[in-house]
């Protein structure tokens, strides 16, 4: 399978949500809620962009970030959390991730940031 966006969050309702928000809107969204449902989509299936929540029932989202840009560098990574540390935002940036967003958020500013860092990559 090929989507455009892949969600990882452990919020379920919220994580669905954005996603089925997101496909009504042309962007082929799949959602997943742990660090292991994660590692389970690569197997498998290939993303354009990767939305990712810093904390993970299963694992710091630091530590998956630093997986997904060892194995798929190409792959822009935009962290969506509700951690608003300065520090943790600035972690997330010399991990490599392209964008730091905070919960809660607009999902029409979600959305065009999405928009542009695919149009960005592609």
């Amino acid at each position: 399978m090929h989507c455009e966006c892949l969600i990882i969050d452990d919020e379920r309702v919220l994580a669905d949500s954005t996603a089925e928000y997101f496909n009504l809107f042309g962007v082929k969204t799949k959602a997943v809620y742990s660090a292991l449902e994660c590692r389970k989509f690569f197997e498998e299936n290939e993303t354009e962009l990767v939305l990712l929540d810093i904390n993970l029932p299963d694992g710091s989202g630091y530590d998956l970030l630093k997986e997904i840009k060892e194995n798929h560098d190409e792959i822009p990574v935009i962290i969506l959390t509700a951690n608003d540390f300065e520090m943790d935002e600035v972690r997330g940036l010399e991990l490599g991730a392209e964008d730091y967003i905070t919960k809660p958020f607009s999902l029409m500013v979600l959305r065009a940031r999405i928009d542009k860092a695919l149009k960005n990559a592609g």
